[in-house]
C-alpha cells in the first residue's frame, strides 16, 4: 500500500525521534541529517516538531545559520500571538551569522512590510538586491514598498520599471499608474489604463480610472503610507491596496506549510 507523503513524513519523524530517545549512540545523526528531517516537517505544516528538530541542530552547531532562518519561517507560517516577534529574532540571528542569505533578508523584508515597519522592509529588499541584483519579483516588491509604505512615487516607478525587464506584470502597470496619479501626470496615467484595458484587467483600470476622476480620495504625504478612501482612520494604509500587492509578498510559507530549500551544500 502507498502511503501518502504527508504519513512518510510522520512515520520518519517517529522513527527519528525514538532515535534520539536512546542514551547511547555509536553514530549519531548529523546536523545536516537533522536539518533534512526538520525540513519534512516544516513542509507538511507539522511545526513543533520542525521547531523541535532545528533545534536540535543549533544544539550541534549555535552558528548554523540555515537553522535559525528555517525556524524563522516555521514561526511566520505556525502564526499565533509569538509568530511574528519569533520570525523576526530568528531571520535577524540568521543574517546576522551569514549576511549573504539572500531569501532570508527577503523574508525578513516581507515581515517587516507586513508590520508596517516599511523603512525597515526597504533596508531588508535593498540589501538582498546587492547579494543578487537580478530578482525582478524583489524589484516589485520594493516599489510596494515605496509606493504604498513611504509615499516615494519616483522611487517606486523606478522598481516597477525594473520588475518589468523580468516579464509582464499587471500590477506593476497598477502600480506604476498610482504613481503616476501622485506625481500629477495624467498623461501618463491614461496609457497605463489603456495598457491594463488590453491586457483585459478591467478592474484595474477602472481603479485608476476612478482616482484620476476624483472618485477616490488619495492622502499622500512623502515618508508616509499612502492612503485612499473615505475611512482613512481604518488601517495604516488602505487595505485594498494591501490586498492588490500582496501576492508580491507571498514567500509560500501559509497554513499548507513551507518549502525550505537551500542553494549549495549544508554547510555554514
Amino acid at each position: 500500500m502507498l502511503l501518502r507523503p504527508a504519513m512518510r513524513t510522520l512515520m520518519f519523524l517517529a522513527v527519528f525521534s525514538i532515535f534520539f530517545s536512546i542514551p547511547s549512540q555509536a553514530n549519531p545523526p548529523t546536523k545536516e541529517q537533522i536539518f533534512q528531517v526538520a525540513s519534512l516537517a516544516a513542509r507538511d505544516g507539522e511545526y513543533d516538531k520542525a521547531i523541535d528538530f532545528f533545534r536540535k541542530v543549533l544544539e550541534i552547531d549555535p552558528r548554523f545559520a540555515p537553522a535559525y532562518s528555517s525556524l524563522g519561517m516555521v514561526y511566520q507560517a505556525r502564526g499565533g500571538d509569538d509568530g511574528p516577534a519569533q520570525a523576526l529574532r530568528y531571520y535577524k540571528l540568521a543574517v546576522d551569522i551569514d549576511p549573504r542569505l539572500v531569501e532570508t533578508w527577503n523574508n525578513l523584508g516581507r515581515l517587516y512590510y507586513s508590520t508596517g515597519q516599511f523603512v525597515n522592509a526597504e533596508k531588508a529588499f535593498l540589501k538582498s538586491l546587492e547579494l543578487r541584483p537580478t530578482q525582478t519579483d524583489i524589484e516589485l516588491v520594493i516599489g510596494w514598498v515605496y509606493l504604498l509604505g513611504e509615499s516615494r512615487a519616483e522611487d517606486a516607478i523606478k522598481h516597477f520599471q525594473a520588475g518589468l525587464a523580468g516579464g509582464d506584470d499587471d500590477m506593476a502597470h497598477y502600480g506604476i499608474g498610482l504613481s503616476d496619479i501622485l506625481l500629477g501626470d495624467r498623461f501618463k496615467v491614461l496609457d497605463e489604463i489603456t495598457e491594463l484595458r488590453r491586457r483585459h484587467k478591467e478592474d484595474l483600470a477602472a481603479k485608476l480610472e476612478n482616482m484620476v476622476r476624483g472618485r477616490v480620495k488619495i492622502d499622500s504625504h512623502p515618508g508616509s503610507p499612502l492612503v485612499t478612501g473615505v475611512d482613512q482612520g481604518e488601517s495604516v494604509f488602505n487595505k485594498e491596496l494591501q490586498g492588490l500587492a500582496a501576492s508580491g509578498f507571498n514567500n509560500g510559507a501559509d497554513k499548507k506549510g513551507i518549502q525550505v530549500r537551500l542553494k549549495g551544500p549544508l554547510a555554514n
